[in-house]
């Protein structure tokens, strides 16, 4: 079985009335494009349509749709209310040979799309392809995310159905932190102010909205946008599960990584635990089985207490004066250095601090273990002069890069394109650091069998928290055309299925 070409698509269409109306070129101008394409046909959405809504409280009920559960329109635009679906159908009457097969994608227009190999940034300290977590999905696997949130704080949201949505043509979007976004014109990026604005207006110098993160002591961190300061992200997985009910807030307790992985901040690896019990588990961890927190803590109390009874400890420190003559002393000592005493200590720090040997890979491994300057010094025992050396690493490490758009382009011929969907906040975080919008509109998969001709009743469905416009008599949908190297020996035609000829908007018939 092989996928058709324009050529045989443009063929069977004026010989067997395959599709009718049929337009042999993609028309594109000021409209959601449909046509003939290279590998398929974009088919238009009539201006009939059913809207679900939800006021009588009914089930949706495959083997029983409910009429009273729809609103009919008849409308050049059809506004899809959030987190619902409306039933349409096509411009175009279908009449499939016996030994073709076709299957129906939504566009990538509405889909608003990245190429495969876009990774998304993951609160497990992953950034998988989309295509790879495409692949996940399908055997059952959840994601989590970063998003914007409703008033404008990142939260750690569910990245639902990441799919395969079509082929399409692609804009490169360079970044000034060295990252490449690869996505169809018309997807939104978010941002500095947190407005959307599509890829194709974009210009060099915009500024988007960044994801700043950072690890402290293991723990990543991430920037905040709404105060500028640095949040643990097991706190907004922690919220998440406070959101949705899966544990309450009580007095108390702390927050605790399952699987002990400090970045593995999926929701389902956080948990509440006494207070007491959980300093006492990572103390144990830390010191041994042993260990008795209240025994050290005494101890450490007990010998800063004999310290401060010390009468030369107590006139060193506490004392301004010995603290003045104590630096007059090592003035003079410094005063009377003839060169020699300067030269030496300079070659112990060459030679034992400054460290030549050390690698930028191994200051930033330091930087995100210890999360300071100061911490990743002492750990590698070099001297804090050493950062010098490494000015790029050390500005990555603080994020201070903007995330500014540097150039635009068009990529050439048309790409395989994926997105997924956000459904508490209709964005999410690239691996780039920038946030981009979901996928809003959802065409369900359709398949066209053998035999079988008439209008195509499609579902569009509007996954996202806000309002979504669908235009009648544009481009809706793509259908590929498979053709089998034998007949089947009973179409649906054979079978009288009760679809077969169908008009306008047709509801399930069991």
């Amino acid at each position: 079985m092989s996928i058709k070409s324009d050529r045989w698509i443009t063929e069977m269409a004026r010989t067997r009335g395959l599709i009718e109306p049929f337009e042999e070129g993609q028309v594109r101008k000021g409209v959601v494009s449909y046509g003939v394409s290279s590998y398929g046909y974009d088919i238009r959405v009539g201006d009939e349509f059913k809207i679900f809504t939800n006021v009588n409280s009914s089930v949706v009920d495959p083997k029983a749709f409910d009429p009273a559960s729809f609103v009919d329109v008849q409308t050049d635009v059809c506004i899809v209310p959030p987190n619902s679906f409306a039933l349409a159908h096509t411009v175009e009457y279908f009449r499939m040979p016996r030994n073709v097969l076709a299957i129906c994608l939504g566009k990538s227009t509405y889909a608003r799309c990245f190429r495969g190999d876009t990774r998304v940034a993951l609160v497990d300290g992953s950034s998988p392809t989309l295509e790879e977590m495409a692949r996940r999905a399908e055997g059952g696997e959840l994601f989590w995310g970063y998003s914007i949130g409703p008033h404008g704080g990142l939260i750690v949201t569910h990245l639902d159905a990441p799919r395969y949505i079509g082929r399409d043509a692609l804009l490169e979007v360079a970044l000034d932190n060295g990252e490449v976004i690869r996505c169809t014109p018309d997807h939104e990026l978010m941002r500095r102010d947190g407005r959307m604005v599509t890829a194709a207006e974009l210009r060099p110098g915009s500024s988007l909205m960044p994801l700043y993160r950072q690890v402290a002591r293991g723990y990543e961190q991430v920037y905040q946008p709404l105060d500028g300061h640095l949040l643990a992200t097991h706190r907004l997985a922690d919220e998440w599960n406070l959101r949705h009910g899966l544990y309450e807030d009580a007095p108390g307790t702390h927050r605790h990584h399952l699987d002990g992985d400090r970045r593995n901040n999926r929701p389902w690896n956080l948990v509440r635990m006494d207070a007491g019990e959980h300093i006492r588990m990572h103390n144990a961890e830390t010191y041994g089985a042993g260990f008795d927190g209240e025994e050290h803590g005494a101890a450490i109390r007990e010998s800063l207490a004999r310290r401060a009874e010390d009468p030369a400890w107590r006139a060193r420190y506490r004392d301004p004066l010995e603290r003045v003559l104590q630096a007059e002393r090592m003035r003079q000592a410094w005063a009377g250095d003839d060169g020699s005493r300067r030269a030496s200590q300079a070659e112990v720090a060459r030679n034992l601090r400054l460290r030549r040997e050390i690698t930028d890979d191994l200051i930033r491994r330091a930087l995100d273990e210890t999360g300071s300057i100061h911490g990743a010094a002492r750990s590698l025992g070099c001297d804090r002069s050493v950062f010098r050396r490494f000015p790029e690493v050390v500005q990555s490490f603080r994020g201070h890069t903007n995330h500014k758009v540097v150039a635009i382009r068009e990529l050439a011929g048309d790409h395989d394109v994926y997105c997924l969907t956000v459904p508490e906040a209709g964005n999410f975080a690239l691996e780039a650091g920038v946030f981009v919008s979901n996928c809003g509109i959802i065409v369900n998969v359709t398949p066209f069998e053998p035999g079988w001709e008439g209008f195509v009743t499609i579902e569009i469905s509007n996954t996202t928290p806000l309002p979504a416009r669908i235009y009648a008599n544009e481009g809706i949908a793509q259908v590929l055309f498979f053709e089998a190297d034998e007949e089947c020996a009973v179409s649906y035609a054979d079978r009288q299925g009760k679809y077969q000829g169908q008009q306008g908007v047709t509801l399930p018939r069991i």
